[in-house]
């Protein structure tokens, strides 16, 4: 961690990663990148494991400040997926 307004998201489950900001590509938004503000509870990524999409949900409202990962990727539970700041 950063400081004591950061905090890290980890992957939940293992499976393949979904955190390229742009298109959502199964839905009608933008997944967030870096500098990017999210609110709470607002996707930022998805695993998909045994063809289901599991959204990756920001638990506050926070700046991203770094994604550790990359679209693709197999992850496994408890791989660090990317760093926030709470605003």
């Amino acid at each position: 961690m950063k400081n004591g307004n950061s905090f890290e998201i980890r992957a939940k489950l293992p499976g393949e990663l979904t955190i390229h900001p742009g298109k959502h590509p199964m839905k009608k938004t933008d997944l967030p990148g870096v500098g990017d503000i999210v609110e709470p509870r607002q996707e930022v990524a998805f695993i998909e494991a045994m063809k289901m999409q599991n959204q990756i949900l920001s638990p506050k409202k926070a700046k991203i400040l770094e994604i550790h990962a990359t679209t693709g990727e197999m992850v496994k539970s408890g791989d660090l997926l990317m760093t926030l700041e709470e605003v």
